[in-house]
């Protein structure tokens, strides 16, 4: 839904026609009702509160108003709290609705009728998304459950309307059954934390478990989004093509850049991209060789979506970036080593005073290519975000994630899209790991103007690889990557404890990834159809397994004062 568009008169008809067919609604009290539309009111106002995001609150609440068929009297009061004018909190709503004597304290069919709500007119905007997480969370659903949900309203509207057998029936329900295994095994709900999905859930999936996709999504979701409707709200929320960001070609070229391009990072048993509700885009800072697999292998224990996307950009210069590292690295581990205990050279990196000599010698090795591939990175960023404004990807919320010079693809595409105009709604959240970008506040909120949930910024003060290539710019702030932003929106992570300097993103980026609250795949399953089997290959909390950590060329070429002193010792174990 865009800030500047209303319902459709088309679609309350729609709505309307539903309604005379006897498709049952929320079954709730006033009292209900009012507590639902007021906890959204104040969640609106807690997650959007800058004066510029009151009129997109506003015709958010009035949306829910006329779905809730809501008394008239009450809307200017939901219009009131959804401005952050009170100073209510959601807490007594929550109770209210807990005791609503029709849920049965089954408030996951409140965050389901959100969801419902937020597709039904085509387009699933980025903030409506957030709204329902932050929802979920307050109602204690597990956001995993929604995450289903979605993607049995996205089956759904992908079914065929043709009449079948007998026979077939029976074959499809036994199809059906195995993929709702495999399903739960892919979104990780049946072995979380050892448990098993009823254990996570507290029984809230067990309605789910051997029913069909109708029978979840009930009776008033099914008609509102079958036949022609549904057809076409697939066509609005996916795009007309509806392949996904795999059939996309640059047709219009920005600045120097020569390659441009998606691979997708899941599909699905069938070889095919799994079409989701919410679409994640990862971007590499660099490449360590030019295998096939270069821009997707680093990302393989990503699992915030089903659809999951790597970009491929500039991997010739990509390729050189990283054969730089690699020789300006393998140079300074004997270099660094040898000047380490007679001149202190991590007291001088890290104030940046003086650079050693031996280590300025080389510098030319990597300059060049850095520079270039910056350049480079900022044009794909707005390469990024000319797709995402004009909805190449359909009109569904988007994560974009991505480290070193990734981070900065994404910087570049969050800024352009705030001076262009008409961004808001699309980006769900931004995660950026070691960004080298400027960390100036006024560019960061410019930024954080098109980002609807968490906006974060990872950063290690102890790069001392990311301080060398910024060595010679006048930067009257700092960098991103190696500082916190002063910025409200901006979520800053500290990833010092897992990475000591640049070149370690790529390899521990598993550990990265869960750091700053993003899942991960931390099992594998077997997929039969009498089971699922939990993998030995777990990975841990990065809290329990940091000291186990492999150390980087980085970590050897410049040690901290501890490590000079216990380098001597040999390293303990857990």
């Amino acid at each position: 839904m865009s800030s500047k568009d209303s319902c459709p008169d088309s679609k309350l008809k729609q709505q309307t026609s539903a309604e005379k067919k006897g498709i049952k609604e929320l079954d709730i009290s006033e009292a209900g009702l009012y507590a639902y539309g007021a906890i959204c009111a104040l969640t609106l106002a807690e997650l959007f509160s800058d004066p510029s995001d009151h009129a997109y609150n506003n015709l958010c609440m009035k949306m829910i108003c006329q779905h809730l068929k809501m008394n008239e009297k009450n809307e200017p009061v939901m219009m009131y709290l959804s401005e952050g004018k009170s100073e209510q909190s959601q807490e007594p709503y929550i109770a209210l609705l807990m005791e609503e004597p029709n849920l049965k304290g089954k408030t996951i069919l409140v965050v389901q009728d959100l969801v419902l709500l937020a597709v039904r007119n085509g387009e699933y905007d980025s903030r409506q998304r957030v709204l329902i997480r932050r929802v979920s969370e307050l109602l204690n659903v597990p956001f995993e459950l929604i995450e289903f949900y979605e993607h049995s309203l996205v089956r759904l509207l992908n079914e065929s309307q043709s009449e079948q057998t007998e026979a077939e029936q029976h074959e499809t329900e036994r199809r059906d059954k195995i993929r709702r295994i495999k399903r739960y095994a892919a979104i990780g709900l049946a072995t979380i934390g050892g448990g098993t999905l009823l254990g996570l859930t507290g029984g809230l999936a067990a309605p789910f478990i051997g029913v069909g996709v109708g029978t979840i999504l009930g009776s008033a979701s099914a008609a509102a989004l079958g036949s022609t409707a549904g057809i076409a709200i697939i066509g609005s929320l996916f795009g007309v093509a509806g392949a996904g960001l795999t059939g996309y070609k640059m047709k219009k070229r920005v600045g120097e850049i020569e390659e441009f391009e998606f691979e997708p990072l899941t599909l699905s048993g069938y070889g095919t991209v799994d079409q989701q509700l919410h679409i994640v885009i990862a971007i590499t800072g660099w490449l360590n060789d030019d295998k096939v697999d270069n821009v997707v292998r680093p990302w393989q224990s990503l699992s915030v979506s089903r659809e999951q996307y790597a970009l491929r950009y500039e991997t010739k210069y990509l390729i050189e970036m990283g054969q730089a590292f690699e020789y300006i690295l393998s140079m300074a581990v004997s270099v660094a080593t040898q000047e380490a205990l007679k001149y202190t050279i991590l007291s001088s990196l890290i104030s940046a005073v003086a650079w050693p000599a031996t280590l300025l010698s080389i510098a030319s090795v990597i300059d060049n290519p850095w520079s270039v591939c910056c350049r480079r990175s900022s044009e794909a960023g707005k390469q990024l975000a000319y797709v995402l404004l004009t909805r190449q990807h359909g009109k569904r919320p988007v994560t974009l994630v991505g480290f070193s010079l990734g981070a900065r693809v994404i910087y570049y595409c969050l800024r352009e899209m705030a001076e262009i105009g008409g961004g808001k709604g699309i980006v769900q959240d931004a995660i950026l790991l070691g960004a080298p970008v400027t960390n100036n506040k006024t560019e960061w909120e410019k930024c954080s103007t098109v980002v609807a949930g968490r906006f974060v910024n990872g950063y290690c003060s102890s790069d001392w690889l990311l301080r060398f290539l910024y060595r010679t710019l006048s930067m009257n702030s700092g960098v991103a990557g190696l500082f916190p932003i002063n910025c409200k929106k901006v979520i800053n992570v500290d990833l010092s404890s897992i990475v000591a300097g640049h070149s370690e993103y790529p390899e521990k980026l598993p550990e990265l990834l869960n750091f700053v609250g993003l899942n991960t795949k931390t099992s594998q399953v077997l997929d039969t159809e009498n089971g699922m089997k939990k993998s030995n290959s777990e990975i841990p909390c990065p809290e329990k397994h940091v000291s186990n950590l492999k150390l980087s060329k980085s970590d050897m070429c410049l040690p901290s004062k501890k490590c000079l002193t216990e380098e001597k010792n040999t390293m303990p174990s857990n």
